[in-house]
């Protein structure tokens, strides 16, 4: 008898560590603006055109959302519920400003390139941009790794670009370094050009809300963890 007692006490125990270390895993966010339907449609079609392209890239749908990351960081899990009530209200400050789409960003002296969307840095979009980050701040943490993300459907591992990439956001690519966009994908420069003359448009929005993703591979956006209302 106190052998079974000893082993459904050391059952307890393992199960109990390991649903905490499972809910205190560090995990890859971005806090992001979700796009108008029109915009999400005219990112998805120039994404379409590139992978036609170059097929080795992501392809934007509604697993792999378009968006205008504010910041991206890891995160521990358990912290989440923290992250979602400082980041409630954060939606105000945009809520009722106008952006503009306003060009197809690529690198035009190579054979080819990664392409985005480029969103005029207004005032607006960096004052969001550096709450964002004041707010999450506290809960920012280090180590993530492929745990971090989730999985690709083919097995493939998270690309180590991104694994490095996401540490580095605050530090290398925010505040005068913020370049505010929609990641469309790499291809030649020669596609990037018929697109930018013959299918890009630009375009004047509104952002309906801010929300929090889990990552992908190539810092794709691919499961909603937090919406604004």
């Amino acid at each position: 008898m106190k052998n079974i007692f000893h082993f459904v006490s050391f059952f307890a125990i393992f199960m109990m560590s390991s649903c905490v270390a499972k809910r205190d895993r560090t995990i890859a966010i971005d806090v992001l603006l979700l796009l108008p339907q029109n915009l999400s449609e005219e990112a998805i079609l120039l994404n379409t055109a590139i992978l036609k392209n170059n097929p080795d890239n992501f392809t934007l749908d509604k697993d792999h959302v378009p968006h205008i990351t504010l910041l991206q960081c890891y995160v521990r899990q358990s912290d989440l519920p923290k992250i979602t009530m400082a980041l409630n209200g954060l939606y105000n400050m945009i809520e009722n400003e106008s952006l503009w789409a306003n060009e197809l960003q690529y690198k035009k002296d190579q054979p080819q390139s990664f392409a985005s969307i480029g969103i005029e840095k207004s005032s607006a979009l960096l004052a969001i941009h550096e709450r964002a980050i004041a707010l999450v701040q506290p809960y920012i943490t280090t180590g993530g790794s492929q745990n971090a993300f989730i999985p690709t459907k083919d097995g493939s591992p998270i690309d180590q670009f991104t694994i490095d990439y996401i540490p580095k956001f605050v530090s290398n690519y925010s505040y005068e370094n913020y370049n505010p966009h929609i990641s469309l994908g790499v291809s030649e420069t020669s596609v990037l050009h018929y697109l930018e003359k013959n299918e890009f448009r630009e375009m004047k929005f509104k952002a309906p809300a801010v929300a929090v993703y889990q990552l992908g591979k190539y810092g794709t956006a691919r499961k909603l963890l937090w919406k604004s209302e």
